[in-house]
């Protein structure tokens, strides 16, 4: 990208902020009377057409004043931008999440994105991964009455299956734990193609009178283990991007519903940013789905053990605040990281 010169590095700012709070086209008086830049109307006009020329920004209406391309929002995101510290306030609400920290990954990521759209006003984003690469963790047994039994199943990472079975005979709560400690005994690590056969067996003969318990509770752990889930997509804050001036008219309504509404896409482009590390900001038409060419995505990876677990980020439209959506989506990120790494 060509560097510019001070003048239009702050001109091209100035016609950035302006418009990322207004939401309206920024003439070379507005520029002017807001910013002490030490030039005359008449050379902000200047430097604005040459700006135009060079593609940074564009004229919407023959008379309108400019408003930033997505070349000039890049070189704003990329060359321009002061990133701020999140505040105090924000950090104490992202440090609650600590609070449910015992709870499973899914159950957290979502609470985070419902605290990531009220912070910011944007919709919020996140993929929640396959269960594909599973391991088991811990179980435990349960008895809710005399034949029903509740069946809780974590593992790693992080998420718990809840199930509940019937039995015919009754076990007491001493024999269920019994039964759960062995299981987490001979099972914890194992990976659903570890649940052989003669594993499965072993298992099933370890109490002779619990056997038809045992064998329920083992094809539950090699269901969960080894059915492959597709990755889940989070939404929140459908209603703070209908709220944004660009979204106003009612087809563009309806553009922002059907990308929402289609997870598949969402999934499709925050699977593929999740193989990023770090902060990552797509613009505009940089967005491979072209049904994102009118939003800006900001993302960060997420990890448990230093194995890349997800992406979380905000979605709205180009006109974001850049340096508070990215400050914001990294320390949330981060902070996922050391909860989870806790598991």
């Amino acid at each position: 990208m060509r560097e510019l010169n001070e003048r239009r590095k702050c001109i091209l700012r100035a016609i950035t902020d302006v418009y990322i709070d207004t939401a309206e086209p920024v003439g070379s008086t507005t520029i002017a009377r807001k910013h002490n830049l030490g030039i005359s109307s008449a050379t902000i006009r200047n430097e604005m057409a040459s700006l135009e020329e060079e593609g940074y920004v564009y004229q919407p209406h023959t008379s309108a004043g400019r408003v930033p391309s997505d070349k000039g929002y890049r070189y704003y995101v990329d060359v321009l931008l002061e990133i701020p510290e999140v505040t105090s306030e924000e950090y104490k609400k992202i440090n609650q999440l600590a609070e449910y920290r015992k709870e499973a990954i899914e159950k957290t990521i979502r609470r985070t994105t419902k605290l990531l759209a009220e912070l910011t006003e944007y919709v919020s984003v996140a993929v929640i991964p396959e269960h594909r690469n599973a391991t088991f963790r811990h179980i435990q047994l349960v008895p809710l009455d005399v034949h029903n039994i509740l069946v809780i199943l974590v593992v790693d990472p992080g998420f718990i299956e809840n199930r509940v079975l019937s039995s015919p005979r009754a076990f007491s709560p001493e024999q269920l734990d019994e039964i759960s400690a062995y299981l987490n005994q001979q099972l914890r690590g194992k990976r659903g193609e570890a649940l052989t056969k003669t594993l499965l067996s072993e298992l099933n003969n370890i109490v002779p009178e619990a056997r038809g318990l045992i064998s329920s509770i083992t094809d539950i752990i090699q269901s969960v283990l080894t059915d492959a889930k597709d990755d889940v997509v989070v939404v929140d804050g459908l209603l703070n991007i209908l709220d944004q001036p660009e979204f106003q008219d009612l087809d563009r309504t309806k553009l922002v519903l059907s990308v929402l509404e289609n997870r598949k896409v969402l999934s499709k482009v925050l699977s593929s940013l999740s193989r990023n590390s770090g902060l990552t900001v797509q613009i505009g038409e940089e967005n491979e789905s072209p049904e994102l060419k009118d939003f800006s995505l900001v993302t960060a990876t997420y990890y448990h053990c230093g194995h890349n677990l997800g992406t979380i980020g905000l979605l709205g439209p180009t006109r974001m605040t850049y340096g508070r959506a990215m400050s914001l989506v990294k320390e949330v990120a981060m902070y996922l990281s050391e909860l989870f790494d806790l598991l």
